[in-house]
């Protein structure tokens, strides 16, 4: 009987996973889009700049109407570029940046479309807060993701 349980346990733990299938499937659309705009930016003279993250690529998801604010080290006189992309179910996302002791941006992309492009020469070396807003996203949640790119 104990063991009956524990299987039953186990199952149900499984069952409550996100499926590994459909995580992927939204990484990989990002990703992909992302590596579709990395070409044209490298050849306008920025480079990936991974080091404000501990990762590459940042990967995230939303509500409709949901916002994210995410901390960034950037280096003040430094040009940055900062795409993003959504996956289907997105249509209007946007972006900001904010010097962390202001709430005027220092840069943003509020147009009503879903790839916000951010172009910007930090003002001063610290941190930043990078807004995230899915303005408009069709199904429970979207998902995003962007690349931060140094000149």
């Amino acid at each position: 009987m104990r063991r009956l349980l524990l299987s039953v346990a186990f199952a149900a733990a499984l069952l409550a996973l996100p499926r590994l299938g459909a995580a992927q499937d939204y990484r990989t659309m990002v990703v992909s889009q992302l590596d579709t705009v990395a070409g044209p930016i490298a050849r306008s003279g920025f480079r990936a700049e991974p080091s404000v993250f501990d990762r590459d690529v940042v990967v995230g998801a939303l509500a409709q109407g949901g916002s994210s604010m995410l901390e960034l080290n950037l280096v003040g006189g430094v040009n940055y570029f900062i795409p993003a992309v959504c996956d289907g179910d997105c249509s209007d996302m946007d972006l900001r940046i904010f010097s962390t002791d202001s709430t005027t941006p220092v840069g943003e992309d509020t147009a009503d479309d879903d790839v916000p492009m951010l172009n910007f020469t930090a003002p001063k070396s610290g941190r930043y807060m990078l807004a995230v807003d899915m303005a408009k996203c069709s199904a429970s949640i979207c998902y995003y993701g962007f690349r931060v790119y140094r000149k």
